[in-house]
Parts: structure tokens; C-alpha cells; sequence
């Protein structure tokens, strides 16, 4: 959950071997695409079978590195259509995101801040409850739980599945060792920080406290790479992205945000702002074998189209096209290997590119027709957040 539903109108100051993805930029995308039905997706679920015996090629599978979709909009977890529409877009797996920090947050012009001090012990009750009722949800629906290489390996091949996710380590309240308890439930996905002080680390969008990490920041790294839980650096400031890249023996993800020359500042004017990673960040990231995912965001006034890096986000409402433009983009930056999709659907707010899973397959369609490399493609849209989640995994 991002801070530019906020900030996104006043809000909104508020590779490898083939042709480079600047260049297949000339190419003609498809066209901004508004809400398409899930029978306009439905390939998997709904004829795929007779599809494949005329020789038709299968469509790319997704994987979503950050969702709240069903989550935040609803006030509760969605009814089987929600799985029935990740198997009509093909979505192998999704990183199903809840925020820790849901209920002691609210958004105003510039972005989203704390609104009060949680009570001891309530972080963790309030997590707790909210991850069983995603688990019940999972196993009702048919979607896979996603919990080993094999069950990724599975959603790769034809299955669907979620990663039960946590934006923000708030629940543990500083107890690192607390940790194996969730891991126990199913947790394997895990950002660090989100939007209320914590022990943890500091985040982007107020005045650093901690330098960095805290000593439980460090530990919390270290006990995620070693008991299966990929970690997620989202939100994270500067100087605790560059200590927990320091510390961590597997390989990490920045899952949703937006790539600049430069890092934003807690001090910038709006919550977009404040969420750049700096391209040197993310460079550090991808050296170290790690994926950095770009957002869905979708701003009522986007800059003009541009190489990333000019301080502006060219990403309007309803924009597939634009967000894979900017996917493209940042394969230039990073390479192939180093980028995925973390859309953050239900977490900007009404600031969408893309509004659901529908318009996500919309984006890999312009990335299709862009010309972009096929194996370049595959990568963004699913293998590279498989590779990071397989490494992170304990089996």
C-alpha cells in the first residue's frame, strides 16, 4: 500500500542479445486499454484446452510481486470470483499483501501517516486474525498456497497461487524471534517497513530515526534467509536498503515503486515522490541477484514520455500501455534479469494504471507488441520473482 492514492493529483505534485527495449519503444504499443472483462482474459479458464489443440501459444504467466486485490476495497476477503479472475488472466502467483499497519494509518493530501500509536500486543493480534482469514480464504477458493519450490514450480505450470505476504514487519513489535510463528502459518513474503515507526528500520515518507536498520532490522534479516521467507525492501530508506543488502545471503526484492536517478526524500512534496529508489539502489539490488518490481500507479497528469530519471512519472489512469512502457524502460537500466511487476492493485487508491488482473495481462500484451525479446518478456512478467522466491525458500 503506497502513499500516492494520497498524493497522485495536487495529490499528484500531491540485456541480452536482441534489440534494447529503448528501442522497441518504436514500435506501435497497444492502445490504452480501460477495464476489459475477465471472458476478454479467459484464456486458462475458460478454453485454453481447444486453444492449444489448434497450436495457439499459451499466454505468458504472471506473477505479482505485491496485491492487495480483495483486500482493501472489500470489507471482507472477496468471493471466488477473485480466484476465478487470476486463472482467466493467468496469473501464476501473486505476493497477496497485507498491511501491518492497517488501522493505525490515514491518507491526507501529501500521502499517508500514522494516525495513532497501536497498544502493545494489538499489532500482532490484529495480524494474526487478518492472516487467518486469508489463509481460509486460499484453501476455500482452490488456489494453491504457496509454500515450497514445488508449489511454485506447480503455479508455473498451469496452477494458480498465492504467497501469503506482509507489507511491513509491524506485527512482530521488535520480537524477531516471534518470526518462526508466522512462518509456521504460511508467511514467506515479508517487507521490512511500511508506513508507521517501528523498531525494524526506517522507511521513506517521515524523518529517518534509525539510520538504516536497527539491530532487529539486521537480525530480521538474517532470520528470514534462514527460515524461507524472501525479503522485501519496499519503503525502505536508503541506508537500510544498503545494510540489509549488506547482511542478507540471498538474494532480495524491492517489489512495487518506481526507479529515478535520484532517491527521494521524506521531505519531498508528495508520497510518489518520497517512494523513488535511486538507480544506484537498485543496481545494488540487481548486483546481488534481487528484482525490482515497478507499480501500478497511474497519475492524472503523467509527465511527458521520457527515459526514467527526470523526477516524473509518465504513467496516466488506465495507462497498460504507459506501465509497460515504463517495465521497458527499466530493462534498460537493470537488464532482464532484474525487473518484475508488483502492481500494488487496492494500495494507490484510485491512482491506477491498472484496476485489475485483466488490465495486468493488458501490459504484458504491450510488452508483447513492443517486440521486446520473447525470453526478456517471460522474465518481467513471472521468472524473475520465481528465482528470487525459489532461492529464498528453505525447500
Amino acid at each position: 500500500m503506497t502513499s500516492e492514492a494520497g498524493s497522485a493529483s495536487d495529490k499528484e505534485i500531491a540485456e541480452s542479445a536482441g534489440p534494447t527495449a529503448e528501442a522497441c519503444l518504436a514500435a506501435s504499443p497497444v492502445p490504452r486499454l480501460r477495464r476489459r472483462t475477465l471472458l476478454q482474459a479467459a484464456w486458462p479458464a475458460f478454453g485454453l484446452g481447444p486453444l492449444l489443440a489448434r497450436g495457439a501459444t499459451p499466454p505468458v504467466p504472471i506473477a505479482d510481486m505485491h496485491s492487495h486485490y480483495g483486500i482493501l476495497r472489500r470489507p471482507t476477503l472477496p468471493s471466488a470470483t477473485f480466484a476465478a479472475e487470476l486463472r482467466a488472466a493467468r496469473i501464476a502467483l501473486i505476493a497477496w499483501a497485507m498491511p501491518a499497519d492497517l488501522g493505525w494509518t490515514r491518507t491526507e493530501p501529501s500521502g499517508i501517516v500514522q494516525k495513532s500509536v497501536p497498544p502493545r500486543g494489538e499489532l500482532a493480534t490484529a495480524f494474526r486474525r487478518r492472516l487467518d482469514r486469508m489463509r481460509a480464504y486460499v484453501a476455500r477458493s482452490g488456489l494453491r498456497a504457496v509454500l515450497t519450490r514445488a508449489d511454485v514450480d506447480a503455479c508455473m505450470a498451469g496452477d494458480s497461487g498465492v504467497i501469503l505476504a506482509s507489507e511491513g514487519a509491524d506485527f512482530l513489535e521488535g520480537r524477531v524471534d516471534a518470526l518462526a510463528g508466522y512462518v509456521d502459518m504460511g508467511l514467506r513474503h515479508l517487507q521490512l517497513v511500511h508506513y508507521i515507526r517501528t523498531p525494524i528500520g526506517d522507511f521513506q515518507t517521515v524523518q529517518p530515526t534509525h539510520g538504516g536498520l536497527s539491530d532487529a532490522g539486521h537480525q530480521l534479516v538474517e532470520a528470514c534467509n534462514e527460515q524461507g521467507v524472501l525479503v522485501d525492501l519496499a519503503h525502505c530508506s536508503g541506508p537500510a536498503v544498503e545494510q540489509a543488502l549488506s547482511v542478507a545471503t540471498k538474494p532480495l526484492v524491492w517489489s512495487h515503486g518506481w526507479v529515478d536517478r535520484t532517491e527521494g526524500s521524506w521531505q519531498d512534496r508528495s508520497g510518489f515522490l518520497r517512494r523513488r529508489l535511486s538507480l544506484d539502489l537498485a543496481r545494488k539490488i540487481a548486483d546481488r541477484g534481487g528484482v525490482v518490481g515497478l507499480w501500478g500507479l497511474g497519475l492524472r497528469r503523467p509527465g511527458p514520455s521520457r527515459t526514467p530519471g527526470e523526477g516524473n512519472w509518465t504513467v496516466g489512469r488506465d495507462d497498460a500501455s504507459g506501465y509497460a512502457r515504463e517495465l521497458a524502460h527499466l530493462v534498460d537500466w537493470l537488464g532482464a534479469d532484474h525487473v518484475g511487476i508488483g502492481t500494488d492493485l487496492e494500495g494507490v487508491g484510485d491512482s491506477e494504471s491498472v484496476s485489475d488482473y485483466a488490465q495486468v495481462r493488458a501490459v504484458i500484451d504491450a510488452l508483447q507488441a513492443m517486440k521486446l525479446p520473447a525470453a526478456t518478456v517471460e522474465k518481467v512478467a513471472a521468472l524473475n520473482y520465481v528465482r528470487v522466491l525459489k532461492s529464498a525458500l528453505r525447500r
